[in-house]
């Protein structure tokens, strides 16, 4: 990879002699790690927008190399499954990449703070003025109900069809806390695993007694009336309604058969683990601050970036 940094350069040496002379002393962010931060605002139209800043700084020659992006992609949230994210370098676009060389040491207060501190100072700069931004995200989403993902992956409707999402709320069952969408998560339903971590269908709870356990099972105590709905304050959580304590919550006694016609889905918390983003520049061209040099570089490759596992809420359309 230094060896490659190493042509790099000498190309960009080469091409840039037409739009003036550029000395660059040291270029090499290879083995330096990447970091990130970000502010959130919402647009005209209530859009949620994030700007990012990913860097890497090379702290023994006193350089940084940074991009910019506002975007409304979940690009911690969501995978790019369909194809890599992209985004445009060009002037005025919502993302630019920029090589820096100060005259002091550098560190993240200078990317991450609200102002910016008054040193070092910035004693070279180029922007992109051309070019693009691609990032492919890889992660593995995970509900944390204590199953794992490949025997949640498909589970059993009430007319035996193996289905990924067993409520149809829109979110998979390997990271829908509650799979049969009853509103009392999985893993307070009484699943039982075998020792290999598979589900045991026999030994997990079921009240009603249907060949169904509760987990799957969207009228716990088979009295007709939903479980989703014996939720008397219609706080979304059933398992807070009792009115036999002796038996147990009403979603568990058939005696107690009161339909309260809750419609809205409790919010949903799910988790994105094992993040990876894969950053590339291509056709960039980088123009100094005052004008006079060019660099140009047909690839870029920024890196990759190891996220922190990053939390996700959202309240299912009923």
């Amino acid at each position: 990879m230094k060896k490659f940094l190493y042509l790099f350069f000498a190309v960009i040496v080469m091409e840039s002699c037409d739009d003036g002379d550029l000395i660059v002393t040291s270029f090499d962010f290879t083995d330096l790690d990447i970091n990130y931060c970000s502010t959130v605002n919402i647009d005209s139209d209530d859009t949620v927008i994030t700007n990012y800043i990913f860097y890497k700084i090379n702290s023994e020659t006193n350089e940084s190399l940074a991009f910019t992006l506002s975007t409304s992609d979940p690009i911690l949230e969501a995978p790019s499954t369909t194809g890599a994210y992209t985004y445009n370098l060009g002037n005025n676009a919502d993302s630019f990449i920029s090589y820096r060389i100060y005259n002091g040491t550098v560190d993240s207060d200078y990317f991450c703070s609200k102002i910016p501190p008054a040193s070092p100072v910035v004693n070279q700069e180029y922007i992109s003025d051309e070019g693009s931004l691609t990032i492919v995200t890889e992660g593995d989403y995970n509900d944390r109900d204590g199953i794992d993902s490949e025997y949640e992956m498909l589970l059993e409707d009430a007319d035996g069809n193996l289905t990924e999402d067993l409520d149809g709320d829109g979110i998979p069952n390997i990271y829908d806390f509650d799979d049969d969408g009853d509103n009392v998560p999985t893993n307070q339903e009484g699943v039982v695993l075998n020792t290999d971590g598979s589900i045991n269908y026999e030994e997990s709870l079921d009240t009603d007694g249907d060949g169904r356990p509760n987990f799957i099972d969207n009228d716990d105590d088979g009295d007709g009336v939903l479980t989703i709905n014996e939720d008397a304050d219609k706080d979304l959580n059933p398992n807070n309604d009792t009115t036999d304590i002796s038996v147990g919550q009403d979603y568990l006694n058939n005696n107690v058969s009161i339909d309260y016609g809750v419609t809205t889905y409790r919010i949903h918390t799910y988790y994105l683990e094992d993040i990876t983003l894969t950053i590339n520049i291509s056709n960039a061209v980088f123009v100094s601050d005052n004008g006079e040099e060019t660099i140009r570089q047909q690839t870029l490759f920024f890196g990759e970036y190891s996220a922190p596992d990053q939390t996700i809420t959202t309240t299912p359309a009923f």
